[in-house]
């Protein structure tokens, strides 16, 4: 079978592709690798990204060997890569909803201010613009990620995937040319802006007992 096609560059790309699916998975199973068993699965599978993918390619997969197959069956690392993963899922919904809820996409301008509707015009060819909507998208997927988390039972989602993630573009971002990768961190903040956001927002939303603070933007 052949792997997933990298994600593209467009107006939502990153809204739950096959590619996005496969890093996701396989930044979970390495975290959790690491966790349960000491190793440092997560920056060889980094490293391994920056080293082998090419723009526009299939998603790199790990090398036969990657993973030890004697600790792949371990339940602790199981559970604890399904937790890791569904943190991660969930913060990329939520912060795919929070741009149509908080009014960042063509379909949802329909009312707003001249003001914000050129914001939108001009988020979609000069990157710089677009960086607040992120922030505040953020934000937002982050109190909506705990919020939701919190009602299951069992255990509740936190912010760690969300961070988990931020550390996958953290590492693009140092040793590559990230944009040559995934065209669509062009109009991101860096996730080293990004981090100290969604730690914030989960501090917050402590806290106010799960209110959160009020969206600036």
């Amino acid at each position: 079978m052949p792997s997933p096609p990298a994600p593209r560059a467009g107006t939502r790309p990153w809204l739950i592709t096959d590619g996005l699916l496969d890093i996701e998975a396989h930044l979970s199973q390495a975290r959790a690798s690491d966790e349960t068993f000491g190793t440092h699965k997560l920056t060889d599978y980094i490293q391994l990204i920056v080293n082998k993918q090419r723009a526009n390619q299939p998603i790199v997969q790990p090398p036969i060997g990657f993973f030890d197959p004697t600790q792949q069956a371990d339940g602790r690392k199981v559970a604890r890569q399904h937790q890791l993963l569904e943190e991660q899922i969930g913060f990329v919904l939520g912060h795919e909803l929070a741009h149509h809820y908080l009014g960042h996409l063509p379909c949802t301008s329909a009312g707003q201010l001249p003001i914000a509707e050129l914001g939108q015009a001009l988020s979609g060819t000069v990157p710089l613009f677009n960086q607040p909507n992120e922030i505040a998208a953020d934000a937002s997927g982050t109190n909506t990620l705990l919020t939701m988390g919190f009602r299951r039972t069992g255990y509740h989602l936190t912010e760690g995937g969300a961070l988990i993630t931020m550390q996958f573009f953290a590492g693009l971002e140092q040793f590559s040319a990230a944009g040559l990768l995934f065209a669509f961190q062009n109009s991101h903040p860096p996730a080293v802006i990004r981090s100290p956001v969604i730690q914030q927002t989960a501090a917050a939303w402590r806290l106010t007992g799960g209110r959160g603070l009020p969206y600036l933007i």
